[in-house]
């Protein structure tokens, strides 16, 4: 080949090359979604049957959590919970913007996968101030599909200070108690949810010597085997929960 050829066969590479060049640089780069926080896959431990009562106490500092159970903070690595068992008691410090309703479910929780009819019980040490603040016992499946029992300030539905139970199937979020019905300005109380069958119900007290009183029920249907346990939600200034100890016992 004399030098024109080879000259013109090193310009058509050179053009070639720009061209693809320039198509690539002509396509536009997506824009960035907003964060979206979703619960991460928990550690699949096998689930439990609840035959017997059993109680989980914050009585002693510890690295690990008691077999089973899970501490999950989707959020975690931009915004992590601080948390402590120092006092005796599950000290749960939660920032702005730990939620667990639409598409952000980023509050923090401390679960167990149980299977069949239960009850699980907590007693929480929370005053909430402002919309919207909650914090008690969380019946999870996914990020579409949970029920929530909280001591809570505000939220979908109306009212302030109170209790609030509420439902999520996929795309549908049902308040079936809010504050408005259940009122109460009370720093402690103690929650609980029965679990048979399909139906869920929901108790509360204001301290171990009152009587549980009924707060609502609901009709659904929730696989034989959840995740329980406990949760806590802030979409306003940073505010403390105290959980005092989680309690499972079996039904009837």
């Amino acid at each position: 080949m004399d030098k024109t050829g080879l000259g013109l066969q090193r310009k058509i590479i050179v053009i070639a090359t720009l061209a693809l060049f320039a198509v690539a640089c002509s396509k536009s780069t997506p824009p960035k979604n907003t964060t979206v926080y979703s619960t991460p896959p928990p550690i699949p431990p096998e689930a439990v049957k609840v035959e017997r009562p059993v109680e989980v106490s914050f009585s002693t500092y510890s690295k690990d959590w008691p077999v089973g159970w899970q501490w999950i903070d989707p959020s975690e690595k931009d915004s992590p919970t601080p948390k402590d068992v120092r006092k005796g008691v599950l000290r749960v410090r939660i920032p702005n913007g730990k939620d667990m309703y639409g598409g952000n479910v980023s509050a923090p929780r401390y679960v167990k996968p149980i299977t069949g009819d239960f009850q699980i019980e907590t007693r929480v040490r929370f005053l909430p101030k402002e919309n919207y603040q909650g914090a008690g016992l969380l019946i999870y499946v996914d990020d579409h599909t949970y029920l929530r029992f909280e001591r809570a300030y505000g939220g979908v539905g109306g009212g302030a200070d109170g209790i609030r139970l509420d439902l999520r199937l996929r795309d549908k979020y049902s308040p079936i108690v809010t504050p408005d019905d259940l009122p109460t300005e009370l720093e402690e109380v103690d929650l609980r949810v029965v679990r048979t069958g399909r139906r869920f119900l929901a108790y509360w007290r204001e301290n171990e010597d009152g009587a549980w009183r009924e707060a609502g029920s609901v009709d659904v249907d929730f696989p034989a085997t959840v995740m329980a346990g406990l949760a806590a939600c802030n979409t306003a200034r940073e505010v403390i929960a105290e959980f005092g100890y989680i309690r499972l016992l079996p039904v009837g």
